[in-house]
């Protein structure tokens, strides 16, 4: 995988100097670059052309290295996805790791600066999750796990998703609980993204990580709220209430005592897994959080898409179905 390494040091970084060729291998313009669309006929062809380059940062090891693109994205989609999951939706998250990998090279998705210059970094919460082929097999144990993500990665190879021949954000989270979530919903954002939209995800509940119960007792539910609110003063018996849901069926702001807050800054908060949340008061001193789903809800769900693959969706039609209006297309190098 690795072409180059850079070690990176406090003293050294003002003085970082990165190889920047792979500038010049690729670059997809908003607004006026368009996607060259190859027919099926040519996917020999398409197999022998230049390999795209990027440069990584993992801040685990304070390292960036130089990797194919294509190598890049097999330990991403094994960081990202189980290997237990059909065929098509590895594939579906293949096409959306290369999307969001060129995207942020680009700078699409907001600045680059923690990655000392690199076009990507391997925090899942700031970029994308990633593992080592070593690391896999620690985890893992099956080489032949890995060859079917390395099939996934190669049979999608310089494939991604556009929306008016731009590449889209592809946003995704592991269980959206039946149905996926608007953005403007999650992010205060002004206006509507037209590919991340509401839709219902089917079949999603067998899966662990579809539903979690959490009990707290009024008090705990205070202080942790007046970590955040510590001026505020609350009554001695539970007072909490949703006060809105989403069009989703999420929780769009919450009321504890005097203090309303989001869904999303409620789930932050007390470290929940969505904003799909259900409360019962099972005496008069506690409560009872349940939550379904997985995940900030936007995008598409990864259970989902294995779900949608197991009733022989492509992993097209997989990533038409979560991002609506788009064109899953071949990138022009």
């Amino acid at each position: 995988m690795v072409k180059k390494e850079y070690r990176i040091k406090a003293e050294d970084i003002v003085l970082l100097i990165l190889p920047l060729a792979f500038l010049l291998l690729f670059l997809i313009k908003p607004q006026n670059q368009e996607i060259n669309k190859q027919p099926a006929a040519e996917e020999e062809h398409r197999h022998m052309e230049p390999e795209i380059t990027l440069t990584v940062y993992n801040p685990t090891e304070s390292l960036i290295v130089e990797s194919k693109l294509e190598e890049y994205l097999v330990g991403v989609v094994a960081a990202e996805m189980p290997p237990s999951f059909d065929l098509e939706a590895l594939k579906a998250q293949a096409v959306a790791a290369r999307t969001y990998a060129l995207g942020r090279a680009e700078g699409y998705y907001g600045s680059t600066a923690s990655h000392f210059g690199a076009d990507i970094c391997t925090d899942p919460g700031h970029c994308q999750a990633w593992i080592s082929k070593e690391r896999f097999l620690e985890v893992y144990g099956d080489e032949s796990d890995w060859e079917k993500i390395e099939k996934a990665v190669n049979d999608t190879r310089n494939i991604v998703v556009t929306y008016g021949d731009v590449l889209i954000n592809p946003l995704f989270h592991s269980n959206s609980g039946g149905a996926t979530e608007d953005a403007r919903e999650v992010w205060a954002i002004s206006e509507s993204v037209p590919y991340l939209q509401s839709v219902f995800s089917p079949d999603e509940s067998s899966y662990p990580d579809y539903e979690k119960t959490q009990l707290y007792s009024w008090n705990e539910l205070v202080r942790k709220v007046k970590t955040r609110y510590p001026n505020t003063k609350f009554p001695s018996s539970i007072d909490m209430e949703i006060e809105a849901y989403t069009v989703s069926g999420r929780v769009a702001s919450i009321r504890i005592g005097s203090v309303t807050m989001s869904g999303t800054e409620f789930r932050e908060l007390f470290g929940l897994r969505s904003t799909n949340i259900i409360l019962s008061f099972p005496s008069p001193e506690s409560v009872e959080i349940t939550t379904i789903g997985y995940g900030h809800g936007v995008g598409m769900s990864q259970c989902g898409a294995d779900a949608l693959a197991r009733e022989g969706y492509s992993y097209e039609d997989i990533l038409k179905y979560y991002y609506s209006g788009v064109e899953v297309e071949e990138i022009a190098q």
